[in-house]
């Protein structure tokens, strides 16, 4: 069967990053077409406002917080760690702490872009570039919806899998618009950059996630993981 080389991976990673790079470099210079493209989204978006949507989406936003994606990793990792799948839970760990929350909040900094005032529905006072809601969600559900692509079989359930993850992470991202608390291009970035991440560091797993069980079998943890590498479950499976 044919395998799917974990270069293609970091080749999509990097990609996304160079799109990321140009938007940032884009909001910082202010380009005009990028803020009349914000500000044409936000007015279409935020057309039909109501009381008991901003309800409902202001509770629902919130699975994207990074605190919350914080605590389903760890409670995740610990799972992955009674089934002895450490080399995964290292793995997945590992990317959401520093792909997810410190870099993030490293860029935030960095850009230090100030929020919309348009028409916030919501008060926030931190940086707005890029989102970090859109960013925790992309990492967060994008690296579970990809495993799990990865390791069904059957290309039909693969396609749910794929557009009930999408659909999940763009729903996230449209109400932090909704709500008012970022610029589109704040969610867009938020993406690509999350999109970066869960494809390099996947790729980088796949290379090297056969080293890192012998390095734990070296330390008396004799890993169980079902491992994405290049000579197992990347193979391309009907």
């Amino acid at each position: 069967m044919k395998k799917l080389p974990s270069s293609l991976f970091i080749l999509i990673g990097l990609l996304c990053f160079i799109m990321f790079g140009m938007m940032s470099w884009g909001v910082h210079i202010e380009i005009s077409w990028l803020q009349s493209l914000d500000l044409a989204i936000i007015e279409a978006v935020q057309s039909n406002i109501t009381t008991s949507k901003t309800a409902i989406l202001s509770t629902l936003t919130e699975i994207g917080n990074i605190r919350l994606v914080i605590g389903l990793t760890i409670i995740l990792v610990l799972f992955l760690f009674f089934k002895k799948w450490y080399a995964t839970g290292l793995w997945l760990g590992g990317t959401i702490l520093f792909g997810a929350a410190i870099l993030t909040k490293i860029i935030k900094k960095v850009v230090d872009r100030e929020r919309p005032d348009i028409l916030p529905l919501m008060e926030k006072t931190t940086e707005s570039f890029p989102s970090g809601h859109a960013t925790a969600a992309t990492v967060f559900y994008g690296i579970i919806g990809l495993a799990i692509i990865l390791l069904m079989r059957g290309l039909w359930k693969r396609i749910v899998i794929g557009f009930i993850t999408l659909g999940l992470i763009g729903f996230i991202l449209v109400t932090r618009i909704y709500l008012g608390v970022h610029y589109p291009t704040d969610v867009i970035a938020g993406f690509l950059y999350g999109a970066s991440v869960v494809f390099v560091s996947f790729g980088v797993y796949c290379k090297l996630s056969l080293l890192l069980r012998h390095v734990l079998e070296r330390f008396g943890l004799a890993d169980q993981s079902e491992l994405f590498s290049e000579d197992s479950v990347l193979e391309q499976r009907s």
